[in-house]
Order: structure tokens, then sequence, then C-alpha cells
């Protein structure tokens, strides 16, 4: 991409890199169909604009005004050891013996990763000449239904990512870590496929993490689980991202039946954040939480997208968000909660709550239900508010210094959120990671 593709915008540039990386695809690659389907629909469509009711509150190009030159300025790592040293939290995944897949702007760096031999778990690369028939089939399956689209540009551009296969494992619980590093600046693109067999159970933990403050960085990156019957899946993702890096973040869900899906996000930094969650609840008695945790501050702006589907009877979802927001920053969730006139006994729940730490931040919160069922124990709720001077006053007058009294009024906040987080061993392994960011926020700073 030549110097001068700065004058024109930033679509436009897109719009080109598209076309010149689809002239370069494997005509007979198996995903070579879905890359051609995905870029006619992009070329159609192009970016989201505010016109579209999903996109009413984030105005995607004015936050991005071109797209990043790629530069190699920040060498990989050489070896494990001399990556964990950089990262605290690295040195806790080394003494776990789990598995640990590193991605360097957006791609599998396998002498940094840490892999052992699992009976219960296959893995493979999507940069494989070879991709396994399942997650062919899964990847197929959702581009056909989806015109989303930053799926359609994930789907066309995507380079590399995990193919996770997790077998029946009533034996153990296996966890398995995907950090993601932005190294250097440039445009990324990756995206992980997870199939999870009848009577499984796993831990997926995403890491993603900016590595220096002015690494300029845009991705996208998808997720797309396919959830058997009598599972237990739980999923946390924690990202602490520069103020300068933009980042479209999907991931789709389909679950089966008896079937508990748990999934939790951590969010921190970011010129522009999108987490958009499709979840499909396909079988009777599933039950499903999906929540997370905003801290904004600067200007960044998260922007949240939640879509539950019921399409069974007797299924249960709980939606929960908190979001602390700070100096300019902008947050922003849209909550949608469908309930098919079959998913009879469902019972949904949503909840969305905001603290605000200064008179020039903001939050939009657009919470909705869709019920065609009679049958059925459904709500939502959204609150907006500051830190109550009340409270900060009493604390201070029992001798509890102002940060701390800050940090213990926005730790009680955020507690019920983070009781989410359903495996405790995760909770635990991200416990100095939450101390640290509970830190920061009192004393009004969030970012990396």
């Amino acid at each position: 991409m030549s110097t001068t593709d700065i004058q024109i915008s930033a679509e436009e540039q897109i719009l080109s890199y598209c076309k010149e990386n689809i002239a370069t695809q494997d005509k007979k690659h198996c995903f070579y169909k879905s890359k051609l389907g995905a870029y006619e629909l992009f070329k159609r469509y192009g970016l989201p604009g505010v016109k579209n009711e999903n996109w009413k509150y984030t105005n995607i190009l004015q936050k991005l005004e071109r797209i990043p030159i790629r530069s190699q300025t920040h060498s990989v790592p050489l070896n494990v050891n001399n990556f964990i040293n950089n990262f605290d939290i690295m040195r806790k995944l080394r003494d776990t013996n789990d598995t640990v897949l590193v991605f360097m702007d957006g791609k599998m760096q396998e002498q940094l990763s840490l892999l052992y031999e699992k009976r219960n778990i296959e893995i493979s690369s999507l940069k494989d000449n070879v991709i396994p028939e399942w997650a062919n089939k899964i990847n197929i399956k959702k581009h056909s239904e989806n015109e989303d689209e930053l799926f359609n540009l994930n789907t066309l551009l995507m380079e590399d990512g995990a193919l996770i296969n997790v077998k029946k494992n009533n034996s153990r619980v296996e966890n398995v870590y995907i950090v993601h590093v932005g190294n250097n600046n440039g445009f990324y693109n990756y995206r992980h496929i997870i199939n999870v067999e009848d009577h499984a159970q796993v831990n997926i933990i995403e890491l993603k993490i900016s590595n220096k403050p002015d690494i300029d960085a845009l991705y996208t990156s998808s997720i797309i689980w396919s959830i058997g019957d009598h599972c237990v899946v739980n999923n946390v993702k924690y990202q602490a991202h520069n103020q300068i890096t933009i980042g479209f973040n999907q991931q789709y869900a389909d679950i089966g039946s008896n079937t508990e899906f748990n999934s939790f996000t951590i969010s921190s930094g970011s010129k522009l954040l999108r987490e958009f969650r499709d979840i499909n609840c396909n079988g009777s008695n599933s039950n499903i939480s999906i929540s997370g945790v905003n801290l904004l501050d600067g200007n960044s702006h998260i922007d949240t997208l939640l879509s539950v589907r019921h399409k069974a009877p007797n299924t249960i979802s709980r939606e929960k968000y908190k979001s602390i927001i700070n100096d300019n920053a902008k947050g922003v969730f849209q909550g949608n909660i469908i309930v098919d006139q079959i998913a009879q006994k469902t019972i949904a729940k949503q909840s969305i709550d905001a603290l605000i730490l200064s008179s020039h931040a903001e939050h939009d919160a657009k919470p909705e239900l869709e019920i065609y069922a009679d049958d059925v124990q459904c709500g939502h709720g959204a609150t907006t508010g500051q830190i109550s001077q009340d409270s900060l006053f009493y604390l201070k007058s029992r001798g509890i210094p102002e940060d701390e009294a800050r940090r213990l009024l926005i730790h009680a906040f955020l507690t019920d959120a983070l009781d989410e987080i359903k495996d405790k061993k995760i909770l635990e392994t991200f416990g100095d990671v939450m101390n640290n960011m509970l830190n920061r926020v009192s004393k009004g700073s969030f970012n990396v």
C-alpha cells in the first residue's frame, strides 16, 4: 500500500486492500468460496454507517481516518522465556501446565506457545494447508447465514487463527489460553473456530494486550463456537489496548441442549473497540451468562452489541454489564433478547449499569426485548450514575484515604459482575490483574 493512500478515505483504502487480497488467494483452498462471497458483499455494502440502527451511536469513520501502515519496529521475542519476562500474567500461565497459544500481530508464534499432548483437545491452525472438515463446515455455515459487514471483512482478510476441537472429557476440564499481543503498527485479521463435542468441558481464556503505548493498530477478529449437548464451557476475555488501537471483535455461538455457556469480558483502552456477540440457544435447558466490565478513560470509545436468541423451550440467559467511564470517554451498550414462539418457559434477564466519573463522559444504553412466546420471565434494566458523595464522605470520615475509598466503592460496583466468572481458578489467575486495574481506577487511569 503506497503512502498516497492516506489521501483517500479509510473505507476506500480498505476496499482497495480487499481487492489486492482476494487477487492473491489460492482458488483451490476450501475457504476461497467464502472469501470471494465475503468480498462481493463487502464491495456492495462497505463499512456500516450511523444510518444502520446497530451503529447509531458509533461513527467508524470519525475514529478511523486511515489504515495503519505496517511496520516491523518491534521484533518478536526469540523464545518463550523472553516473552514471559515482559508480561507478569504469562508467568502465572507458565506454572499452570495449560495450553497457551500466542499470537503476535494476528499470527501464531509457535516458539512462544506452550503446547502439550492433550488427549481430549485437537489444535491446528487456520494457516495450515489442510483445514479439518469440521472447521470448514462451521465456517461455511456461519458465512452462509451472516451478512454483517465486519464479519465479511474478517472472512475475506483472516490470515491465521486457532482451530480447536474439544472432545468428551468428563475426567478433567482443560484450560486453553489464547494470547494476542499487538507488537507492530498495521492492519491485522484473525479468526478462531472452536467445536465442543457432546458431553465435553473446556475453559477458553483470551488475552489481548498492546505491547507498547504507541503501537498504531487496526484489527478484526472473530471467534465462532459450535457447542454440543450436555457441555460446560467457560470463556473469559481480558483486553487492555492502548489509546490508539482500533479493534472489531465478533463472537458467534450456537449452543445445544442441557449446556452451560459462560462468557465474560474485561475491556480497557482503545480509540475504538466494538464488541459484538451473537448467541443462539438452539437446544432446550441451556443456561448461558454473557457479561462483562468496561473501563474507559481518555478518549476511549467502547461499543458493545449483544444479541441473544432463544430458539428452544426452558432456556435461561443472563446478561450483565458494568461500565466505568472517565474523562472524555464514551461507552455504548445495545442488548437485544429475542424469544421465539417455540421458546416457552424462557427466563431472560438483562442488566446494564454505568458509573460516570467525569462531567464529559458519556454512556448510551439501548436494551431491547422481542418476545413471541407467552409463558416467559423476561426483564431488563439500565442505570447511569456517579459515585455517591455521601458514601465517599462516610468512608473518609472513618479514616480511609480518598483513593482507597474510591477503590472500595468501585470494587463494590463491579463485584456482582465479576461473580459471573464461574470458574474460580480462572478468577484467581486474574486476581492480580483485577487488583492492578482497580488501583488504576481509583487514581483515574485505566490504560496500559
